[in-house]
């Protein structure tokens, strides 16, 4: 086994006719190799990740995007956010919030900021325990980025109005429009499968049953809805991805 100089150095000399052996590593499990090769791909998916994030937002944002870029990648600016559910929050969950630091996320006078819409952070960055889903109950909270929230009071979404979310996975967004207003009809989309059940799922973590019959949740092609209901939503929030 050998040492670094500085670490040698450090140590007594060896008595002399004792011989040592090397030592090998304990055989690794399947599932230790495996964890382990995940753990390196993923790291490999960042980096290409980060790498076309830097080619294409230095070109879009130019000197601007140094700043984002280090608000993205730096985790003590990330607003980890907890947004209660009107339908099932108590009081003691915000005097809990409060006792542990955390404040209203939107303060001040705002074009839009409905009342039953409750959303906090924290000064410090931490997270809030997560909620299991559990069938028939409904969570207290969801958490989400505050940013997240912020495209929402963009919509100004009012009692009545049909809504459309076109890529509304994992139903942070729905979430939060359901705090703000109830829609005439809301129709929830998102084209991948897998995101999809995780929608539905989020959906009845958060909306008491009666509302079921004002939400409808698909698994379509985006552009197929225009089609099949042309000029009929008020209000329609999706995912731009830029190229």
């Amino acid at each position: 086994m050998r040492l670094p100089h500085a670490a040698a150095r450090l140590l007594p000399p060896l008595h002399t006719g004792i011989a040592l052996r090397p030592q090998r590593g304990a055989a690794q499990t399947p599932a230790q190799l495996e964890s382990k090769t995940k753990g390196k791909l993923q790291k490999q998916i960042c980096q290409v990740v980060l790498d076309h994030f830097e080619k294409q937002y230095s070109t879009e944002l130019g000197d601007a995007w140094s700043s984002v870029r280090e608000v993205l990648t730096y985790p003590l600016c990330w607003q980890h956010a907890v947004l209660l559910n009107k339908f099932s929050h108590t009081a003691d969950l915000e005097d809990t919030l409060c006792a542990q630091g955390y404040h209203p996320a939107f303060r001040g006078t705002l074009p839009y900021l409905p009342r039953s819409l409750k959303c906090y952070i924290s000064r410090t960055p931490r997270r809030f325990p997560s909620q299991k889903h559990q069938t028939g109950k409904l969570k207290e909270y969801y958490l989400l980025n505050a940013a997240s929230v912020l495209p929402v009071l963009a919509l100004e979404v009012k009692d009545g109005e049909d809504v459309l979310d076109l890529c509304a996975a994992p139903g942070g967004k729905a979430v939060a429009i359901l705090q703000c207003a109830s829609p005439g009809e809301f129709h929830c989309n998102e084209y991948d499968e897998l995101r999809s059940r995780w929608l539905k799922q989020t959906v009845e973590s958060f909306i008491p049953h009666p509302l079921f019959n004002l939400i409808t949740v698909s698994n379509l092609d985006g552009r197929q809805i225009g089609e099949l209901k042309p000029e009929f939503y008020d209000k329609v929030t999706l995912l731009l991805i830029s190229k």
